[in-house]
């Protein structure tokens, strides 16, 4: 048996509640977010909720976890096979990109030759490429260095480090993914190295974006929430190299205006969009 912490927060919370959930020891943890496509006879999510589900093999470090987290919720017991085998059942190989594949640790994906392979742990990250949101840019970042081969790769707000592994896969030149959060650039070390990535292949970078090194980038990614976007916007549009290209998603259909009139504030150009799920990517290019 084991037992389920099961917490509701905003969805730009959800991020920050695994890390602390891995902290005080939960094996692994589930995001699920406003919009998801949930499981069949999963409850559903609150309006504008998102839900984190943090499994442990004990119950006092969930109730501890909640806790310090001064919340009233108690942990449930689960059976065993309830998390740790069905759990897997739900975590398959899938493509991402004409040329790329995100995988477990436990099942290879069916790759042809010259298709790039990301290895991601879910029980060990939050990013793995299943939200429409992360599907949206692996699936852009792979044609963009179809069409630029080399090029340089900057991703801001990393996280699981996903798109920076990807980047490596694709032949990408420099790479350098850059975090606030220390939890989650630890997780993405780990990562790395999971993926076979040398230590020092990429520039993990726990920085203000001013600090960032090696910029700017012919290719920037940033899969973060609106206001953060726009707050950082006259910092990432300095990171887009002359003629280079930035992807901004982590956007409601809804916001992509705001999103987009941020950056052209700064010069860049709205080159194309792409929508998945409510879930929106736009593109814009310097010059």
């Amino acid at each position: 048996m084991s037992w389920a912490l099961v917490l509701t927060a905003p969805p730009d919370e959800l991020e920050l509640l695994a890390a602390r959930m891995f902290e005080h020891g939960a094996l692994g943890v589930e995001l699920q977010e406003p919009q998801q496509q949930l499981m069949p006879g999963t409850p559903p999510l609150p309006p504008g909720e998102g839900r984190c589900i943090a499994h442990f093999a004990q119950r006092e470090p969930a109730v501890e976890s909640a806790r310090d987290l001064g919340r009233a919720e108690m942990p449930v017991e689960v059976a065993e096979e309830d998390w740790s085998i069905a759990w897997r059942k739900h975590h398959r190989p899938r493509r991402v990109g004409p040329r790329s594949w995100v995988q477990p640790p436990w099942e290879d994906a069916p790759a042809g030759p010259g298709e790039a392979r990301v290895v991601i742990n879910p029980g060990m990250a939050f990013g793995t490429g299943s939200h429409p949101s992360t599907a949206l840019c692996l699936e852009r970042l792979d044609e963009l260095l179809a069409e630029r081969p080399g090029t340089d790769v900057l991703d801001v707000g990393t996280g699981s480090g996903i798109l920076a592994f990807l980047a490596v896969k694709l032949g990408a030149g420099r790479v350098c993914g850059i975090e606030n959060d220390p939890v989650a650039l630890e997780v993405a070390r780990r990562g790395a190295a999971l993926n076979g990535i040398p230590a020092r292949r990429i520039e993990w970078a726990l920085a203000d974006l001013d600090e960032v090194p090696g910029a700017p980038y012919g290719i920037v990614i940033a899969n973060i929430l609106l206001n953060t976007l726009v707050e950082l916007a006259p910092a990432v549009a300095r990171k887009v190299a002359p003629a280079g290209r930035l992807v901004l998603s982590g956007l409601l259909t809804s916001q992509e205006a705001a999103a987009e009139a941020a950056y052209v504030a700064q010069g860049l150009v709205p080159r194309t969009r792409a929508e998945r799920e409510g879930w929106v990517r736009v593109e814009l290019s310097r010059g």
